[in-house]
C-alpha cells in the first residue's frame, strides 16, 4: 500500500497520509476535526465523480457495509458528498492488507491461512444473508490487523441479488485470477462466486501462487475452464493432502457443486488442518477374566455341601455358579479351554472317577494288565534274538528328515514358505539418478521436479499402480500433469514438457 504524506483539508477532515489506491478511489488516514478522532477516509476518484454508474457503486459500498454490523466488516461512521466528491468515513485499522503480507512471507502456515480465511468467511456469510454478493474478494481487500484479526473491505462493487448488473458490455469487474467462471458470462451472480474467490485466496495463502496463473484474461479463463485446479499439496509439499478435496470443491466450475456457504468452506479447511495431526486412538485393551494363570496345577475346590458344580455344555462361555450371578469369561489368546473357562476349576465331568473303597475290581484289573505287558516283552525278545541280529535287509533307505515347527497356541505346524531373493531395481538406460529413489530420463527434466513427482505419486496411492498426478516445478514455477505407470520393475512418469521421471 502507499504511504504518502499529505496535508490538505477536505471538509471537516484533515488528510494526513495516503494509505492506498483502488479501482474507484483513494483511502487516506484522516483526522475528523469535528468528532476529534482519527479515521480512514475513502474518496471517489476525481475523474469518476461525474459518472453516475460509479457514484452508484460508491454509495452502495457505504449502505451495504453499514447495515451488515459484522465484526469482520470495518464499521462505517458516516458517508455522503462534499464539494461534489463522494466519501466514506470508516474505522482506521492499524495493519496491512493480505497482499502485502503474502509479498513479504510468500505463503502462510496452513493454520494461519485457515484462521484468516475463516474470518473473511464470517463477513461473507453476513453479506450473503442480506442478499449481497461482494464480487471482488482478493488479498488486496482483506486487511489483517493486530493478532491476525481480519476485515473484508471494499464493498464498492457489491452486487445485490435483485439489482441489474452494473457491468458495462465487455468489461469484467474484479480481479481476473479470483473471478469465478460465471462472472465472464451474463449469468446470474450468486454467493457461489464469492466462495470461489475465497477458495482462490486460501490456495494462494497455502502455496504462494494463484490456482491458474496467467498473463492475460483469456489465458486465465482458458486455464480455469480446461480442467481441475492443481492440488495444493502438489504445489507445496508442506500442505496436508486433506486440503486437496477442499480446494477442489471450492473451485468447482459448476456453482452448484461448491460449498453452499462460506463458513462451510472454512469448516472443511479446519477439518483438513486438524485431520493429519489427530492422534490415532489405540484399540481397546481386552483384559481376560483371569489375566495371570498360575503354571502350577490348579487347586481343585470341592463344591459346597448339597450343591453341584454347573455343567459346561457346548461352547457357552457363561459360567453359572449357584448363589452367584452368571459370569462370562474370555480366555487369554492361545490358552486351550477344553476343560472349561480359564481361571476356574474344571467341571466335575472332567474329574477322574473317585476310587471305590473295599472294591476288588481294580486290583484284579491291574494284575491282568501287568501279566499282558510281561508277555509282550518276552515275545518281543524271542523274535529279536531269533533273527540273529541281521537286519541289513530291512534297513530302510535314507529318508528326508522332517522338521516340525512348534507353533504357539497349539496351531498346526506348517512348512515355512521359501523366500525368493530380492532382485535389485535396475534403472533403464539413459536414466540419470537424482538419489536412491528417483531419476530423470530426459535433459529437460530437473531433479527437483523429479522429487516433486515422486512425492505426489507416493501420496496419491500405493506404489506400482498407474495413475495421473500433478507436480509443481520449482524451476518453471508451474504445475504439470504426469502420467505414471509401472514398467520393468520401476514406475515411469511422462508428461509436462517432454519430462520423464523414473521412480525406483
Amino acid at each position: 500500500m502507499s504511504d504518502e504524506r499529505v496535508t490538505r483539508q477536505f471538509g471537516p477532515y484533515r488528510l494526513d497520509k495516503l494509505l492506498g489506491r483502488g479501482g474507484m478511489g483513494e483511502v487516506y488516514r484522516a483526522y475528523d476535526t469535528v468528532k476529534d478522532r482519527v479515521v480512514a477516509l475513502k474518496l471517489l476518484n476525481a475523474g469518476l465523480a461525474t459518472d453516475s454508474m460509479y457514484q452508484e457503486r460508491f454509495r452502495r459500498e457505504s449502505h451495504a457495509a453499514a447495515r451488515l454490523g459484522e465484526p469482520h466488516v470495518i464499521p462505517i461512521h458516516d458517508w455522503g458528498q462534499i464539494d461534489g466528491v463522494l466519501f466514506i468515513d470508516m474505522r482506521l485499522v492499524e495493519g496491512e492488507d493480505l497482499r502485502a503480507l503474502l509479498k513479504r512471507e510468500h505463503r502462510l502456515d496452513p493454520s494461519r491461512a485457515v484462521a484468516i480465511v475463516a474470518q473473511v468467511a464470517s463477513a461473507l456469510d453476513a453479506a450473503h444473508a442480506q442478499r449481497l454478493v461482494h464480487r471482488d474478494v482478493k488479498p488486496e481487500n482483506i486487511l489483517v490487523g493486530a493478532d491476525d484479526f481480519a476485515y473484508l473491505v471494499d464493498f464498492g462493487i457489491a452486487h445485490a441479488a435483485d439489482d441489474t448488473h452494473l457491468t458495462q458490455a465487455g468489461t469484467a469487474i474484479g480481479s481476473v485470477a479470483y473471478m469465478a467462471p460465471e462472472l465472464f458470462d451474463d449469468a446470474e451472480i450468486t454467493a457461489a462466486a464469492d466462495i470461489y474467490a475465497l477458495s482462490c485466496v486460501l490456495f494462494e495463502c497455502l502455496t504462494g501462487q494463484v490456482p491458474h496463473p496467467a498473463d492475460s484474461v483469456s489465458a486465465s479463463l482458458m486455464a480455469a475452464l480446461s480442467g481441475p485446479p492443481p492440488a495444493p499439496s502438489s504445489v507445496n509439499v508442506d500442505v496436508p493432502a486433506a486440503f486437496d478435496p477442499v480446494i477442489g470443491r471450492g473451485l468447482a466450475l459448476d456453482p452448484a457443486q461448491r460449498f453452499h456457504r462460506a463458513s462451510d468452506l472454512a469448516r472443511a479447511a479446519h477439518a483438513a488442518l486438524v485431520a493429519p495431526t489427530q492422534p490415532v486412538s489405540a484399540p481397546p485393551t481386552i483384559t481376560p477374566a483371569r489375566p495371570s494363570i498360575n503354571p502350577a496345577p490348579p487347586t481343585v475346590t470341592a463344591a459346597p455341601a448339597g450343591q453341584a458344580w454347573p455343567q459346561q455344555t457346548g461352547s457357552d462361555p457363561t459360567l453359572r455358579v449357584p448363589g452367584l450371578p452368571p459370569r462370562t469369561v474370555t480366555p487369554a489368546a492361545g490358552v486351550p479351554t477344553a476343560s472349561g473357562p480359564v481361571g476356574y476349576p474344571p467341571p466335575p465331568s472332567s474329574y477322574p472317577p473317585a476310587r471305590q473303597k473295599n472294591s476288588p475290581v481294580m486290583p484284579i484289573l491291574f494284575g491282568v494288565i501287568a501279566v499282558a505287558i510281561i508277555g509282550v516283552v518276552v515275545l518281543g525278545g524271542i523274535l529279536l534274538f531269533g533273527r540273529g541280529g541281521d537286519d541289513s535287509s530291512d534297513t530302510p533307505a535314507a529318508s528326508t528328515s522332517t522338521v516340525t515347527k512348534v507353533v504357539p497356541g497349539g496351531e498346526t505346524p506348517s512348512t515355512p514358505a521359501s523366500e525368493s531373493p530380492v532382485t535389485p531395481v535396475t534403472p533403464p538406460p539413459g536414466s540419470v539418478p537424482c538419489d536412491s529413489t528417483v531419476g530423470i530420463g530426459t535433459q529437460v527434466t530437473s531433479c527437483s521436479f523429479a522429487a516433486a513427482v515422486r512425492d505426489a505419486y507416493l501420496r496419491s496411492g500405493p506404489k506400482g499402480t498407474a495413475r495421473v498426478v500433478t507436480a509443481y516445478s520449482p524451476v518453471t514455477s508451474q504445475s504439470y500433469q504426469m502420467s505414471c505407470a509401472p514398467e520393468s520393475g520401476i514406475v515411469i512418469c511422462r508428461g509436462g514438457n517432454d519430462a520423464v521421471v523414473h521412480i525406483y
